[in-house]
């Protein structure tokens, strides 16, 4: 038998001497090979990568190479990225030179952060700014980079500047030590307010239509204004309230008001616009108030002989509005419910015949027009009272309109119905109020957010819709059009930054029922890249954006002083501030933000002190805040009170929407404004007898 041959046992490799490194299997140390330079990539030629020219870049005479190199996208890297993007000039070259200087981005950063680096001490630049930004969370820098219309790099807010400003001080005894017909001068070397207070009435102001200088008010009403200062409150409610309202062609309103005609104007309409106009005009005029409660009384009366027509729904709206301001009685959900009834009397809302609709086809363009702003309008502003307001008894709207959205032409859902481009643009509303509608519409489908307990979903789905919804109005705001993005340039009307405030709060509603809860599978964000997405990171983001909004817009628009559509975002910060997860450290400056936004809110709308003392019922509550700080507040509002709304001092404010947006989830009764503001005076009382024993013992 033969011998089966083997091969030659080789010797083994040497062992490694001390201080080398030896792995197993591994005869020879594999070289690093260097990466190939862009140019020789998309060319396919071989590259030495040789730095900062390779050779072949040499021989083509080019000045240096461009490397990609294989680094993990990791926290340090969208940091980077949000800093250079984020920072001053100067500051983002410094940043820049240690990135290129370091090749490591965490190295980078943490030299940047010891290196001293001071921005401009101005309240939306902080001197540590870069501290400021390693704080957000990996998902707020993902939504930066991907979602920059909606989340845009954001200067750090300096916390200093804030507090020695006059954004936390009263408004109105400063105005008031200055007169109401001499506006109050701009202190250039005080942070804060970049507009001037209210004009004096006597001055020559713009109107917003030409027209209205043929104004003869006389015609409309019997009581006794000039037609000038009609003209005054006409304007100054069609320019800031109206494109988020939207609630009737100004144009044709304007048309038939010059010309007394009554085909998209009425008595009952005017005296509900005037009655509205009147309580923002106060902000200007102390003697406004006056005339509000003249005409508030004279629309009531006008109201109970009103028929069904288009011009009564959207008057209608205008006092449900009215009241929540005025808090002078519970019929704020009487004019808004009644104004859905008439809409789907005369066929806008629903629809039994098809006949029907093939007739309105078929009236006038301005009809048509009328049309869809007042149905559309009511619609936002019924969604708005039930879902945003959770006014206790509201009722969300059945269904969206069958009309198209003003402005639009021909869409999707109606092709087969509606023909021709009838629609003709306004100037204020061309671009505003179809922003609105889609936004009150997204909102109105997530229903079951806001009213749990009627057709929610199973728990398990809950997490995955509310996602949903946040997907859908992410990329609303990507269509949005270019004047309806928030920017730092000047000359953008207030209402735009009002848009992005009821955005943020929406999301805040959308997340609230999962904040806080036990993590799990169900509690991440599936459709984002970020590790460890949550609804607490997606909160804790728009909160973010949301102390931004407030502070641009009381420091930039005079708005802030007498538009009640804002308070929204003064009530949902205020709240996060107050019942967050983990206490903000800077949480009492905001509060006071928040407070002294509503502060100056309190000449034209005497819900703010309801409001005011509810929030700080919650800060006795929540928090260690003195009952003598809370008394102050409280005195500096009810000194800017008006003479008329002294006089009414011991009426009660009624205001019945939440305060407590936790606290509404599981007891609405208890969350409510009036309910909590209850229970001022004895939490006052209570936490200075709990100082007053600290002191003792």
């Amino acid at each position: 038998m033969q011998s089966r041959r083997y091969p030659p046992i080789l010797p083994s490799a040497p062992l490694p001497r001390e201080g080398e490194s030896w792995r197993f299997g591994a005869a020879h140390p594999r070289r690093p090979r260097p990466g190939a330079c862009t140019e020789c990539r998309n060319r396919k030629t071989k590259c030495n990568g040789v730095r900062p020219r390779c050779s072949n870049c040499m021989k083509r005479g080019a000045a240096f190479c461009v490397y990609i190199d294989k680094v993990k996208a990791g926290p340090e890297v969208l940091e980077v990225v949000e800093l250079l993007r984020s920072l001053p000039e100067d500051q983002a070259f410094v940043l820049l030179g240690l990135l290129r200087e370091k090749d490591d981005p965490a190295t980078a950063i943490s030299a940047f952060k010891g290196s001293g680096v001071e921005g401009e001490p101005h309240i939306v630049s902080d001197p540590d700014a870069e501290t400021s930004i390693l704080a957000r969370t990996i998902l707020e820098l993902e939504l930066m980079t991907h979602n920059s219309k909606a989340y845009p790099s954001l200067r750090p807010i300096n916390a200093s500047a804030l507090a020695k400003s006059n954004l936390l001080r009263p408004v109105r005894s400063s105005a008031e030590a200055y007169g109401i017909d001499t506006p109050l001068p701009i202190d250039a070397a005080s942070a804060g307010r970049r507009f001037q207070l209210p004009l004096s009435p006597s001055a020559e102001v713009r109107y917003c239509n030409e027209r209205l200088r043929d104004l003869r008010v006389g015609y409309w009403t019997d009581v006794m204004v000039t037609d000038d200062f009609a003209a005054r409150v006409i304007s100054l409610y069609l320019t800031t309230d109206h494109p988020l309202l939207g609630l009737f062609s100004p144009y044709l309103f304007i048309t038939d008001l010059v010309n007394h005609e009554d085909r998209f104007c009425s008595r009952f309409l005017f005296h509900a616009l005037m009655y509205l106009g009147c309580q923002m005009y106060s902000a200007f005029d102390k003697d406004s108030m006056r005339y509000a409660i003249e005409f508030c009384e004279e629309a009531e009366k006008l109201w109970k002989d009103e028929q069904n027509s288009y011009s009564a729904m959207a008057g209608a709206v205008l006092l449900s509005l009215s009241h929540i301001g005025s808090g002078r009685d519970h019929a704020v959900l009487l004019y808004a419910s009644q104004a859905m009834r008439m809409g789907e009397q005369l066929g806008v809302f629903k629809i039994t015949d098809a006949s029907a609709l093939r007739f309105d086809v078929n009236t006038s363009e301005d009809n048509t027009k009328t049309r869809c702003y007042v149905a559309w309008g009511t619609f936002n502003w019924n969604v708005l009272i039930s879902l945003f307001y959770r006014q206790p008894g509201s009722e969300s709207p059945t269904s969206i309109p069958i009309l198209p959205i003003p402005g639009e032409t021909n869409p999707p859902w109606q092709e087969e119905t509606m023909e021709g481009t009838y629609l003709a643009d306004e100037s204020l509303l061309k671009s505003i109020f179809p922003a609105v509608c889609h936004f009150w519409w997204i909102i109105h489908e997530a229903e079951w957010i806001y009213n749990p307990v009627q057709d929610s979903p199973p728990a398990r789905f809950r997490m995955a819709l509310a996602e949903h919804t946040f997907r859908k109005l992410l990329a609303w705001v990507e269509v949005l059009e270019p004047s309806l993005l928030r920017g730092e340039g000047e000359g953008r009307p207030s209402h735009v930054t009002v848009l992005h405030i009821w955005l943020h709060c929406a999301i805040l509603d959308i997340f609230r029922p999962f904040v806080g809860k036990a993590a799990g599978p169900q509690s991440r964000l599936a459709t984002f890249s970020a590790w460890g997405s949550s609804s607490d990171m997606a909160y804790a983001a728009s909160v973010n954006q949301l102390k931004h909004l407030v502070v641009e817009y009381r420091s930039t628009f005079v708005a802030s002083t007498y538009s009640i559509l804002w308070h929204t975002g003064l009530l949902y910060l205020a709240n996060a501030m107050l019942k967050g997860t983990s206490v903000d450290p800077e949480w009492h400056l905001y509060l006071l933000l928040c407070i002294y936004g509503y502060e100056s809110l309190s000449r034209p709308y005497r819900m703010s002190e309801v409001i005011v003392q509810g929030l700080l019922s919650m800060s006795l509550r929540e928090h260690n805040m003195t009952g003598s700080e809370a008394q102050k507040i409280i005195n500096e509002l009810r000194e800017g009170r008006l003479e008329g709304i002294k006089r009414d001092v011991e009426a009660r404010i009624y205001a019945q929407f939440m305060v407590d947006m936790d606290l509404a989830l599981t007891d609405p009764e208890e969350a409510r404004a009036e309910n909590l503001a209850a229970k001022f005076d004895n939490l006052v009382l209570f936490q200075d007898f709990l100082n007053y024993d600290q002191i003792g013992s």
